[in-house]
């Protein structure tokens, strides 16, 4: 009899374990991808927004050119010299626009947007990222380069005096039709759709399973391990499957988070990826540090309850001694 209530507690221990560790991605995927303090802190610490800003500068430049010969190739020495002064102008007058804190400014934004929309705080996307000044940085920027311009390389571009500089500019930004504003729910819809419902539903699932339901699981299993081995072993049982369950999960944190290959954490080539691979791991590390406070809060309460048991169990066994 003893062998089989051994077994029964065993197998609901491990379903303890398990449902623990799920207990814990889930707190930590609050602490990190559902948290905007975590977003800044990454845009921040880990100098995204320069990085964005730097594969910029390498993707305008084509999509100009492209934009100013329409995709045929310009053999002529002259007006090749012509365009590329075209194209290396344009290209420093939108990068400059924008600049690096612009760029951290929008991502702050969006992702506080959507971090409000997944812990339900609102229905849908709001977030709108306004160029309008922008274009106007840009059509000024353009301006300025157009100014160190000869007479001579103006007429042979344009076609237009120096006083013609301001029109001049403004028909460059109307060309490239870019937008006004962006509106990022359009945008992640046209995109992705239907992405964001989904991941509510996945994040409403994870609510149901351990939001209020996890203190049940807890008191049940605390009951069943008095109920097992009387108050104070089912202490130490609890208190030992609560460390171990904590244990296990920061194992799991720290291993993943030291892998040396980006490829085999992901499954993704990080030759594919936007930014270097070395910063994507520190971002991951960053992000599985961010998760390690739930797993130390079960080692730390099981050791305690642990010793509480021995505690209990000793002074019972003393008691029926005396008796």
């Amino acid at each position: 009899m003893k062998k089989i209530k051994i077994i029964i507690l065993a197998l609901v221990t491990i379903v303890f374990i398990l449902y623990g560790m799920g207990f814990m991605l889930y707190t930590g995927i609050g602490n990190t991808l559902l948290d905007q303090q975590y977003y800044r802190s990454v845009v921040s610490n880990y100098g995204l927004a320069e990085m964005v800003h730097e594969k910029l500068q390498e993707m305008i430049p084509p999509i100009v050119l492209e934009g100013l010969t329409g995709g045929s190739p310009v053999t002529d020495p002259k007006e090749k010299a012509a365009v590329d002064t075209q194209v290396a102008l344009i290209s420093t007058a939108i990068t400059d626009a924008l600049d690096d804190a612009w760029i951290e400014d929008q991502a702050v934004m969006v992702t506080d947007d959507v971090v409000n929309l997944l812990n339900g705080e609102k229905s849908s996307l709001s977030a709108v990222i306004e160029l309008k000044g922008r274009l106007e940085e840009i059509e000024q920027n353009i301006a300025l380069g157009l100014e160190n311009l000869s007479d001579a390389e103006l007429f042979a571009m344009f076609g237009a005096p120096r006083a013609y500089i301001p029109m001049i500019a403004e028909k460059i930004v109307d060309t490239l039709e870019l937008p006004e504003s962006l509106v990022i729910g359009t945008m992640v819809e046209e995109m992705a759709p239907g992405t964001l419902d989904r991941v509510g539903g996945y994040l409403g699932t994870l609510d149901a399973l351990f939001g209020i339901l996890v203190w049940v699981v807890i008191l049940v299993f605390l009951v069943l391990c008095i109920l097992f081995w009387r108050v104070g072993r089912g202490l130490q049982w609890f208190g030992v499957s609560t460390a171990l369950t904590g244990g296990i999960f920061l194992g799991l944190l720290n291993y993943l988070s030291n892998l040396s290959n980006l490829e085999g954490l992901t499954g993704t080539a990080s030759s594919s990826l936007p930014l270097d691979s070395s910063i994507i791991q520190s971002i991951i590390g960053f992000t599985f540090s961010e998760m390690k406070f739930m797993p130390i809060l079960f080692i730390v309460g099981g050791v305690m309850l642990l010793f509480l048991g021995v505690v209990i169990h000793k002074a019972y066994n003393k008691v029926a001694r005396a008796s």
